[in-house]
């Protein structure tokens, strides 16, 4: 993996782990007398990336309740070289977000959005006996479409999908006699679906703090 792609996703991670601190500091500066001029800020997870063990997790800030801008970051790092599986895959996105319609009006990040987004991510999949392992950054960009509805208080579900180009590296081996044999080296271009969104997006705080629904 190239030094660049590292201080990236080194970057990337720090900025996850960061979120929880961030979002206190942010939470607890709001002012109860105008609280409706503050951003409201989501932790989420992307639910279909949890259910095949690829956790991920992000943050999205409203901006003046019409835009928003939201930074996932993804991390698995699954293994079994007694029987040759591989399962590992990271990186992160970002995205800039536009709110249609009057639903985010009376609620933060809610109602219909599309926006645009960038990726890198690496990875390395092995089942079978055959592998495939990006040994450069893939990078992606696109737009997205999506609508988020309360599913609580203060939790949405936003149901989205993503189209774009995807492009980087690939290098195809296979495991024999203890060690790994590369097949070949391509460098692999896509133009489509790029992801399938399922998110779970929780507003922390208490009372009118950070409260998705305006007005509060």
């Amino acid at each position: 993996m190239s030094s660049r792609f590292k201080m990236m996703a080194f970057n990337l991670m720090v900025w996850v782990y960061l979120i929880p601190y961030l979002t206190t500091f942010a939470v607890s500066a709001q002012n109860k007398s105008c609280d409706d001029c503050y951003p409201r800020i989501g932790i989420k997870t992307n639910l279909l990336h949890d259910v095949v063990l690829t956790p991920d997790v992000g943050i999205e800030v409203s901006v003046a309740k019409k835009f928003s801008l939201s930074l996932e970051g993804v991390y698995a790092w699954w293994s079994n070289d007694s029987r040759h599986r591989y399962w590992r895959v990271r990186g992160g996105s970002l995205e800039m977000r536009i709110w249609l319609g009057e639903n985010h009006k009376e609620r933060a990040m809610s109602g219909h959005h599309v926006g645009v987004y960038g990726s890198v991510h690496d990875y390395d999949f092995e089942f079978g006996g055959k592998g495939w392992q990006s040994p450069d950054a893939t990078y992606g960009a696109g737009i997205s479409y999506g609508f988020a509805i309360p599913i609580g208080e203060r939790l949405n579900l936003d149901f989205g999908i993503k189209a774009g180009y995807s492009g980087g590296s690939i290098i195809r081996y296979r495991p024999e006699c203890g060690s790994y044999t590369g097949l070949n080296k391509t460098f692999h271009k896509y133009v489509g679906v790029t992801g399938l969104e399922v998110t779970l997006v929780w507003f922390p705080g208490r009372h009118h703090k950070n409260n998705p629904n305006f007005g509060i």
